[in-house]
């Protein structure tokens, strides 16, 4: 899985998901986006390019899925400290990734106490 993480998610989950065999760029490491790339860029971008979105603005890009056409996956995060949000991702992504394997352009939610809901 291609996983583009929104640069308010921080810097810790790029090398989880590179440790569970996924590839991760913080959306502010891309070069077609950098630092202060709107979601509406960013959601374009992971659409094109098969990546799902790792990110803690949940409204803003769920309401960009529901305009319809291309969407990308997302995984909507709980807003959480750093070292908590980086233990959540942890432990909750195989169950993600398995999500993602049936399911491409899925919303998926991870909620405070780790449990893992697919939205859509």
């Amino acid at each position: 899985m291609y996983l583009v993480i929104d640069e308010c998610c921080g810097k810790k989950l790029g090398p989880i998901a590179e440790d569970q065999g996924h590839a991760a760029q913080r959306s502010v490491e891309v070069a077609q986006l950098g630092r202060g790339a709107s979601d509406a860029d960013i959601f374009a971008f992971a659409a094109a390019n098969g990546a799902v979105i790792v990110t803690i603005n949940q409204g803003d890009f769920l309401a960009l899925a529901e305009k319809g056409g291309s969407r990308p996956g997302l995984i909507l995060l709980p807003s959480l400290r750093g070292a908590d949000l980086a233990r959540l991702f942890r432990t909750a992504l195989p169950l993600v990734a398995a999500i993602f394997e049936e399911a491409e352009s899925a919303a998926v939610h991870i909620g405070a106490n780790g449990e893992v809901e697919r939205r859509a």
